[in-house]
């Protein structure tokens, strides 16, 4: 079995494979002050509850966008599986090229998003990963990672909203406010946020796949904020909750040691 982990801002997701099938995921609220053996802990419960044995898991691969955290996760890995932990970072292998000015600077997770995407949906692709940040990527038909853009979250945005005004009141996004004129502050901030996200995601995919390579370009979306984020876009978007644990998968598939 292999054990995939993604460090993100808010959450650290988790998966267990077997043969290739995604057999438990789960998700570990992110706190800094946590120690690798209280990280193992809360590891080792939820293998129990889904009845995978520690002895069981044989390999393990990491992705983080925490630094802080990377460390004590991975020593948590590795009290657990016992396995060397396959850390996401310059270096490795990802099985498509990067054109940015720093490639060294693609986060694990984009990385793992591409490789899934590409594997399952074909290239040219436009990738929207929306968490505490949402980033849009674009992938031409070469399999070439031309770059993309990253932009507030639609729930850090709302939390903004909060914290920086006196007035405006604490909201819950929900698929409620369709209408692009709110008739009360509540109202006006749901459309605005919503609406506006969808507007600021066919906006980019329209300027993507204009660009050279990048024409009939398929759109995929992950991450915990998702749905929201393009319930309304105008484009066909396809879902797919667990890319970046799938992305993990095979990443580790391209880099683990070959057998002797």
């Amino acid at each position: 079995m292999l054990l995939a982990i993604d460090i993100g801002n808010s959450n650290i997701s988790l998966g267990i494979f077997r043969d290739g099938a995604l057999l438990m995921k789960g998700k570990i609220s992110v706190m800094t002050r946590r120690s690798a053996d209280e990280y193992a802990a809360i590891l080792y419960d939820l293998m129990r509850m889904n009845r995978i044995a520690r002895e069981d898991v044989r390999g393990c691969i990491l992705a983080s966008v925490v630094p802080e955290l990377t460390g004590l996760v991975e020593n948590a890995a590795r009290i657990i599986t016992g396995t060397n932990i396959l850390r996401v970072g310059p270096g490795i292998r990802t099985g498509f090229r990067i054109r940015i000015d720093d490639p060294s600077q693609l986060g694990g997770d984009l990385a793992a998003d591409t490789l899934a995407a590409l594997t399952e949906y074909g290239a040219p692709l436009v990738i929207i990963d929306a968490g505490t940040v949402t980033t849009i990527i674009a992938v031409d038909r070469e399999k070439t990672y031309l770059g993309g853009c990253i932009l507030p979250g639609i729930r850090s945005s709302a939390q903004l909203l909060k914290e920086a005004t006196a007035l405006l009141p604490s909201i819950e996004l929900g698929d409620r406010e369709d209408a692009c004129l709110g008739r009360n502050s509540a109202d006006a901030m749901r459309c605005g946020l919503l609406l506006g996200s969808a507007m600021m995601v066919d906006g980019f995919i329209d300027r993507y796949a204009a660009l050279p390579g990048m024409a009939g370009a398929r759109c995929v979306a992950t991450g915990g904020s998702a749905s929201l984020v393009t319930a309304r876009c105008g484009r066909e978007i396809r879902q797919d909750p667990d890319l970046t644990l799938k992305g993990l998968r095979y990443l580790y598939e391209l880099n683990r040691p070959k057998k002797r």
